[in-house]
């Protein structure tokens, strides 16, 4: 009987390891001879990491590394009074680097960290010189939170938090971020800015906002997985500088970030040159938060700009439905009429609902509902807009004429 050996090295396959060829020599440039740092002992092994203390008279870009004094619009924002309660020193600036393999097999290979401290900023970078040492960075990662932290993040509620978690529960453990407030910049930059700005990426926000030029050490973020599977195969760590670079800068311009964005929202018209469309976008945040008056505030300061006629408009419709609440008619009625002069169908009808049901002059209240029905018949009208507006202005008119009708009886 033919025995398997005879059959293999029948089809060619080579028997032994006599024929392999030896596998590549790994270079000699480890990761301490690039980034120099150090160890820290776990439970579950080594933990190589990167520290970094900068002083407090050090600046990033325009702004001072500085934690903001005022915290109460983002804690709102956030839906979490602690944010405005907490001490500098609690909270933790977040960001990862991925290999970028979504799903089971993705490694957080670096988790770089940031704190307030007295007199400056600590950084810490926990990298992972093997996939055999993740459970000990995480480990070391866990030392790092604790419960009455906070977490700052940008797009960490998508990316980073996702990440470190399935890599707890990959690992058995659990990860130490559950109920910690959170602050994602991500969000807020995309709202205040949206209308602005033509990207709200981190980086472009440094250029734009922040007054942050990066060197030519940094390494842009599509190329970083493949920078560390290669690592991986060579030991070369020589790339992996700008990748530590790049995290770095990344946690800095959060910090700077949040102490800019504090100030916009404490002090929205201190700005030197204030865009309309920040200011506009800050003035709609307030409403939301239930700062009613600091938006009128705003919304007055803006209209006094030389304003596009489209942002004008918008400016003086929100501006009018907040006297509207406030009770300021007087104030609401310059505006709508200054609006209605312009062709605004909502201004006809707070006229005309005015004039019905505050007033009560039904023939004035008629007279804005006709104006309105004759603005939507013009062809310029948006077929929404007169889909819309028809059958609640004919309602409106139907109603006025049956109460002058019986007045007249």
């Amino acid at each position: 009987m033919t025995s398997l050996s005879d059959r293999l090295k029948s089809l060619g396959v080579q028997l032994g390891a006599g024929n392999l060829q030896p596998a590549a020599p790994r270079a000699e440039y480890p990761i301490y001879s690039v980034v120099g740092g150090t160890t820290q002992l776990t439970d579950f092994g080594e933990a190589y990491f990167v520290e970094r203390f900068i002083p407090s008279e050090e600046t990033h870009g325009l702004n001072p590394l500085r934690f903001p004094s005022i915290l109460d619009k983002l804690a709102l924002w956030a839906a979490d009074t602690r944010v405005a309660l907490l001490p500098p020193e609690r909270f933790i600036f977040l960001d990862t680097e991925s290999t970028g393999i979504w799903g089971s097999g993705t490694l957080a290979f670096l988790i770089g960290l940031g704190r307030f401290e007295p007199g400056g900023f600590r950084q810490v970078q926990y990298f992972l010189r093997e996939p055999i040492e993740e459970r000990a960075i995480l480990e070391a990662l866990n030392r790092q939170v604790s419960p009455d932290d906070a977490l700052v993040t940008f797009n960490g509620k998508s990316f980073d938090l996702p990440l470190l978690g399935g890599r707890y529960l990959t690992n058995g453990a659990k990860h130490p971020f559950g109920g910690l407030p959170h602050l994602d910049l991500l969000h807020l930059a995309r709202r205040l800015w949206k209308d602005l700005l033509p990207s709200r990426a981190l980086g472009d926000l440094e250029v734009q906002l922040l007054g942050v030029t990066r060197s030519q050490e940094d390494i842009p973020g599509w190329m970083i997985p493949q920078m560390y599977i290669d690592y991986l195969h060579t030991g070369d760590a020589r790339p992996l500088a700008g990748v530590f670079y790049h995290n770095s800068m990344d946690v800095l311009s959060m910090a700077s970030l949040l102490y800019y964005l504090a100030a916009r929202l404490a002090f929205p018209l201190d700005a030197e040159a204030p865009h309309h469309a920040e200011l506009y976008a800050i003035g709609r945040l307030n409403v939301d938060l239930g700062f009613a008056e600091d938006a009128i505030d705003i919304f007055q300061n803006t209209l006094s700009m030389d304003l596009p006629k489209d942002a004008h408009g918008r400016l003086v419709e929100h501006l009018g439905l907040l006297f509207r609440r406030r009770g300021d008619y007087e104030a609401a009625l310059q505006l709508w009429e200054q609006a209605a002069a312009e062709g605004r169908v909502y201004a006809h009808v707070e006229i005309a609902k005015y004039y019905e049901h505050r007033a009560r002059d039904y023939a004035v209240a008629l007279r804005y509902t006709r104006t309105a029905i004759e603005v939507i018949a013009a062809a310029s009208t948006p077929a929404y807009e007169r889909v819309y507006w028809q059958p609640l202005l004919e309602h409106r008119l139907a109603r006025l004429e049956r109460r002058l009708a019986g007045r007249t009886t």
